[in-house]
């Protein structure tokens, strides 16, 4: 299975809305059917460059750019990501496709 990668934003801007407990939070509902991150890691990342769409998380390789994310909506985020629920389109297309296409073309990059 292809390794799967979720990165939350730790952005300045990000951080004063509360992405380190988006993190921990979506850290702990992966846990629960990936206890080791076998099948998607997650990690923080330094800043998406979509501040005022924050909190930003992403999924890759699936390229799934979420924007504006609360806590609240880790539950359908995680089941999104474990294969079990669709993706939160009400949470996508809040960026400029060019700011989306910028991170995946660094993400495919082999450096």
């Amino acid at each position: 299975m292809t390794n799967r990668l979720c990165y939350v934003c730790e952005g300045g801007d990000c951080t004063e809305k509360g992405s380190g407990d988006v993190f921990d939070r979506l850290r702990d509902l992966i846990k629960t059917f990936d206890p080791n991150q076998e099948r998607i890691k997650i990690r923080r990342y330094p800043c998406f460059g979509a501040c005022d769409q924050g909190i930003n998380v992403t999924l890759y390789p699936d390229k799934v750019f979420y924007s504006q994310v609360t806590v609240e909506d880790l539950p359908a985020i995680a089941k999104h990501i474990q294969g079990e629920g669709p993706k939160v389109d009400a949470l996508c297309g809040k960026v400029p496709p060019d700011v989306e296409q910028i991170i995946w073309d660094m993400l495919d990059s082999p450096y």
